[in-house]
């Protein structure tokens, strides 16, 4: 049985539960700013003869904050996956001797949050777009529940696909990805971690741009983006699962469609 996932390193043990307890912190923190935005944060009532106001321009600081929700959200969602992949990289640096094994694990984590940066620029340029042509709500949803439907059926499709499974496989059994062409240098710790987290991203992007159609503060996409992508991955039968979530969200997407 290979050593690495059968964890014989026991001194290595403590510092590995702390960092996954760092880990878990970190995503409960930004679940519940999420959490928190969308109880605070509702569509003001608009009377139906009244013509919605010309938006006001985004600021720095809205943007900074813009920013900031979708970094939260896109680190809620990848952090618990990187969970057991940094746990295999911590062991795996301690089973080759590599010096500095806590850098290197840090680094890993590092590498895997650069794509969750890079999704939240795009979502927030993409919702900087909107916003400046008058196409979302005062809850930052697109004002056209089409939208939202074309969104959700768009996803649906996605979780049928060849490359939505191929990224899920992946991320489901980590180990040979990580450990081909190991070497014991940081940077190579850091790029690891990019392409994981890369990725696992490609199974789920589509599930993270819903919330650009309903609004990053709604509950719903939040909660799909809770419970389905950690399900694909880590439960048994997660392509089956896939398959599943896929067909609810077709047919909710369906329906807001045609009501």
């Amino acid at each position: 049985m290979n050593l690495i996932e059968t964890g014989s390193h026991a001194p290595t043990e403590r510092q590995v539960r702390l960092g996954l307890a760092w880990l878990t912190l970190v995503a409960i923190l930004c679940w519940l700013v999420l959490l928190v935005g969308a109880l605070s944060t509702g569509p003001a009532a608009v009377p139906p003869a009244q013509k919605p106001p010309e938006p006001a321009p985004y600021g720095a600081g809205q943007l900074a904050l813009v920013f900031a929700l979708w970094a939260g959200m896109a680190a809620a969602v990848m952090l618990p996956l990187a969970v057991r992949p940094t746990v295999l990289v911590a062991r795996a640096a301690r089973w080759h001797g590599a010096p500095l094994p806590r850098l290197r694990t840090a680094l890993f984590v590092l590498g895997h949050l650069i794509p969750c940066a890079l999704f939240a620029l795009l979502a927030s340029l993409m919702q900087w777009t909107l916003h400046d042509a008058g196409m979302l709500d005062e809850s930052m949803a697109v004002r056209y529940p089409a939208a939202l439907g074309l969104a959700l059926v768009a996803a649906g499709i996605y979780q049928w696909l060849p490359p939505k499974h191929d990224c899920l496989e992946h991320c489901r059994t980590p180990l040979p990805a990580l450990l081909a062409d190991w070497r014991d240098d940081t940077w190579s710790a850091l790029c690891r971690g990019i392409g994981h987290s890369r990725t696992c991203m490609g199974s789920i992007w589509l599930l993270m741009l819903l919330p650009l159609a309903s609004g990053p503060v709604h509950p719903a996409p939040a909660a799909v983006l809770l419970v389905l992508a950690p399900a694909e991955i880590k439960l048994r039968g997660g392509h089956w699962i896939a398959c599943l979530g896929g067909l609810a969200l077709l047919v909710w997407g369906t329906r807001l469609l045609f009501p």
